[in-house]
């Protein structure tokens, strides 16, 4: 069994309890944050709440080289931990398709998602949003801008009456220079807001 878990936002207390029974029952836990991080507590935190070992992937050791995750899920009963939730935007269906094809079993317990938080903080109600999109580093995408693409979104649910969730730039493992390990960036609303305003 290959059990995708969603963490929830903030801490090693935000997943739901039947995620943190799952991860206790795991026979190996395993665990990405190149797509999201949780901001109140780090692998340490998690190891030691949940009484496991994390063993945490990098992008490439989910997408190009799954096979360690799963082979445990083979052999017994994995999880697979994500902040937020594995399927809403940090999407994982690749490596869940992948396990389908070697007849795993796959369920997957959801967490608390960025656009759940956005209309409950914001008081906006959720019926009234539309189309999300990324705004990415400038470096990310090769310009010193906005992407057209992005403008488009905001114009166009704006056009529509409706609000726009902009999810903003992670960069792990990648910097303006190119391949860096050392490299670790998450983009803060400030600058999001300068690069929008312009």
């Amino acid at each position: 069994m290959l059990t995708f878990i969603g963490l929830g936002l903030y801490d090693e207390r935000s997943v739901t309890v039947e995620g943190r029974e799952a991860i206790r029952a795991a026979d190996r836990v395993f665990a990405e944050f190149y797509t999201s991080r949780l901001v109140g507590a780090d692998v340490a935190d998690l190891d030691a709440y949940h009484g496991v070992e994390i063993e945490v992937r990098p992008r490439e050791g989910v997408e190009r080289d799954p096979g360690p995750v799963l082979d445990a899920a083979t052999d017994g009963d994995a999880a697979f931990l994500t902040a937020g939730d594995t399927m809403i935007s940090t999407t994982h269906t690749d490596l869940r398709l992948r396990a389908e094809e070697r007849g795993i079993d796959t369920r997957v317990i959801h967490g608390v998602t960025a656009q759940s938080a956005a209309s409950s903080l914001t008081g906006l109600q959720n019926y009234r949003f539309g189309k999300a999109t990324t705004l990415p580093f400038p470096y990310a995408h090769g310009g010193d801008d906005v992407p057209q693409s992005v403008v488009e979104t905001i114009e166009a649910n704006r056009e529509r009456g409706l609000h726009t969730v902009v999810y903003l730039d992670i960069k792990v493992g990648t910097g303006p220079t190119g391949l860096d390990p050392d490299h670790e960036e998450y983009m803060t609303a400030d600058v999001a807001a300068e690069l929008l305003a312009d």
